[in-house]
């Protein structure tokens, strides 16, 4: 077989799209951009041309040696993820991953795809590309790194991740270089988030996600609302997200003259101030399992269309809930029913942690290509925090609240220095990533009227906005109204019943953790004493890791781990960094988070009874 079909096979296997995108690339050896040379010692190696130079991409003496030196600067630790900036011949991947075991993981970025392609014809990397410790990203095939990291950076192996660059890869590819490490610490920073999050509301985000997995039965998803918007243009048509930054109160009376010209979006901290200035929102955003009452206290919500995601604070859908749209993701298990029910999966989308940019990228799904940015202030406007309306029964004061958060500054749109917090200055980034990301598919306006610069967007005023983008005619409100709710009676029915069957897959998996933590005690005692033979204790030790790897198979385990958080980081902070734990330790060690499940499940089986169980 020749090399470039054996190459292609392989990519076949693992990267479908990466093969199909590599059997129609032409190469375009008139301009000799990129190309294959000969070193001293007969191997090959890629160059490409770059800053008016030719830059060759491994040693043209001996690629091979300077392929070993280059593994050798790094020290392979068990779990460790390496991320590998350029590939090059392949030789340098090649020889870290003979120092590699099964524990490792080994990200390889290539950001030149013609460099790629044309050693597909010269080297044999099929070896590389089908081993299962190796996992390719191109910027081309996936735009969006943070789909991509998300899958595979965890928290508890934070401290295990190394970059790799290969030589001459940073100055030729510098920004891109730059974009890949930045997408690697966003995620990292992402994960250490999720976990301060997930240690903050504990048992709080499993109940509220109980209660939206029962009550998305009865109410819309955001597909219905897709697809209803489908028959019309509105790709030039404005929707309008209102924040509740300080500038919100100069212009938000503005929006009243544009209902059913533009659609709007409402975040929930911005709620009193809409509706206390006549407008009437298409569609209102709350996501936060903690967002204050008083957002919601002294106004008519009769007619108010929800947007809810599975983390939304269950009070407020229990008070205020009668017309929903659900989006985002449940348990796994929950997730596949409703898709069974559905043929479609209700939609999720990765957005930047506020409410803000749940609005942006539900508007993208949508279809909108022009999305105006009104009270997106993202900083301290004039010193204060929020919106007045937003502030009303608030304990602090704004001066009270800025000295509880991190301060940064950050330029505002008139070119002067503006004081923010490190979370406000974190969602800028967000906002500037995305729109930076599809910036030949949308128009994004800033008409917040102050605050932070956020690079990408259009500067101007509301009215000028207004008097450009709002045209024609479209009431999406109505729309909204006439979508029925996704599921017949009889599936709501069907569904309920599954959603009951929770409680008896709890129960199992209680009797199977139970005897996994007697078994483990057991052994633990029998080592303290010396009563059991090495032969014995080892078969003991397989037969407790197979029953974990059967455990960890189970599907409620994905759920009841919500109510573990704490046990499970301990256990990776400890396991994945301590490098002399002996097998008591590891047993030790086992047993905390086995008992964290078990009081877990003791906690779901609790809410099960109060949340599903009850009319």
């Amino acid at each position: 077989m020749e090399l470039f079909e054996k190459n292609l096979a392989a990519l076949e296997q693992r990267y479908p799209l990466l093969a199909e995108k590599i059997k129609k690339f032409e190469i375009d050896k008139t301009a000799g951009r990129a190309g294959i040379e000969t070193a001293e010692n007969g191997m090959q190696i890629p160059w490409v041309k770059g800053d008016n130079r030719v830059w060759h991409l491994n040693s043209r003496q001996d690629p091979q040696m300077a392929a070993e030196l280059y593994a050798k600067r790094y020290q392979i630790r068990d779990y460790g993820i390496y991320f590998i900036f350029g590939f090059s011949d392949g030789r340098c991947a090649q020889e870290l991953l003979k120092n590699c075991n099964d524990t490792n993981l080994v990200v390889i970025c290539e950001p030149d795809l013609e460099v790629f392609a044309i050693s597909c014809h010269y080297m044999d990397f099929s070896g590389i590309v089908s081993d299962t410790k190796t996992l390719f990203y191109f910027y081309e095939l996936e735009p969006d790194m943070s789909v991509v990291m998300s899958r595979i950076i965890n928290y508890t192996r934070i401290k295990l991740l190394e970059f790799c660059i290969l030589p001459g890869y940073d100055v030729l590819y510098h920004e891109q270089c730059e974009a890949f490490m930045d997408g690697v610490i966003e995620q990292m920073r992402n994960e250490t988030v999720n976990k301060s999050t997930s240690m903050t509301f504990e048992r709080l985000i499993p109940q509220h996600m109980l209660f939206h997995m029962k009550n998305c039965i009865y109410h819309k998803n955001m597909e219905q609302l897709h697809q209803a918007l489908e028959p019309y243009d509105i790709s030039d048509r404005p929707c309008i997200i209102v924040s509740a930054g300080p500038s919100l109160d100069k212009n938000i009376r503005q929006l009243k003259q544009i209902q059913g010209k533009a659609f709007i979006i409402v975040v929930d901290a911005a709620l009193r101030t809409a509706l206390k200035a006549g407008i009437r929102p298409d569609l209102v955003c709350t996501v936060d399992a903690r967002v204050p009452e008083r957002f919601f206290e002294g106004v008519d919500l009769t007619d108010v269309i929800w947007a809810y995601t599975g983390t939304t604070r269950k009070s407020i859908a229990e008070n205020y809930g009668k017309d929903v749209f659900y989006y985002g993701t449940f348990y796994q298990k929950w997730n596949e029913t409703l898709k069974e029910e559905l043929g479609y999966p209700i939609p999720s989308f990765a957005s930047g942690g506020c409410v803000s940019s749940e609005a942006f990228v539900l508007a993208l799904y949508l279809g909108f290509r022009t999305i105006v940015l009104i009270g997106q202030d993202l900083a301290f406007t004039g010193g204060s925090t929020h919106t007045k309306e937003a502030t009303v029964g608030r304990a602090l004061s704004d001066e009270q609240y800025k000295q509880r958060r991190k301060i940064v500054e950050v330029e505002g749109i008139d070119g002067t220095m503006l004081e923010t917090d490190f979370q406000m200055w974190f969602y800028k980034q967000w906002f500037e990533k995305v729109i930076k990301m599809n910036q030949d598919q949308i128009k994004v306006i800033d008409a917040t009227e102050g605050g932070a610069k956020i690079e990408g967007t259009i500067v101007q005023t509301l009215a000028e906005t207004i008097e450009q983008e709002c045209r024609g005619e479209l009431d999406i409100y109505e729309i909204e109204k006439q979508i029925p709710p996704a599921f017949t009676p009889e599936q709501q029915k069907r569904l309920l019943k599954q959603l009951h069957g929770m409680k008896k897959e709890v129960a199992d998996f209680t009797e199977k953790i139970d005897g996994m933590i007697k078994r483990q005690e057991a052994l633990v005692d029998a080592m303290e004493k010396h009563l059991m033979p090495q032969e014995k204790l080892l078969e003991e030790l397989r037969r407790i890791n197979q029953q974990y790897e059967e455990i960890s198979q189970e599907t409620i385990l994905n759920f009841i781990s919500m109510y573990a958080h704490k046990e499970e980081y301990e256990l990776g902070d400890i396991i994945y960094t301590e490098e002399t734990m002996g097998p008591k330790e590891l047993l030790e060690q086992g047993l905390r988070l086995y008992k964290g499940y078990h009081n877990g499940a003791r906690m779901l089986a609790e809410d099960i009874e109060e949340i599903l169980m009850k009319d």
